[in-house]
């Protein structure tokens, strides 16, 4: 979360304006930094609980699906 809010602040992205998807409990602090957050559905326990939403599971390529939505938007 650190480095990716440091890269965000110093080209004036704000958080509010990012995405972000994880899995496992390494990402939460991304999750809880991030505008939006995203589990996908086969995530660890603890990330599904964290992030405000879920999408479909690496398998059925949850964060392209997720993507190609958002950004024909």
């Amino acid at each position: 979360a650190s480095a990716v809010a440091d890269w965000c602040a110093a080209r004036g992205v704000a958080a509010a304006d990012v995405w972000a998807f994880g899995d496992m409990p390494n990402d939460l602090p991304l999750l809880r930094w991030a505008g939006r957050s995203f589990a996908v559905a086969n995530a660890h326990p603890a990330v599904l609980a964290a992030a405000a939403e879920v999408c479909g599971s690496n398998a059925e390529d949850g964060v392209a699906a997720v993507l190609e939505r958002m950004l024909a938007d």
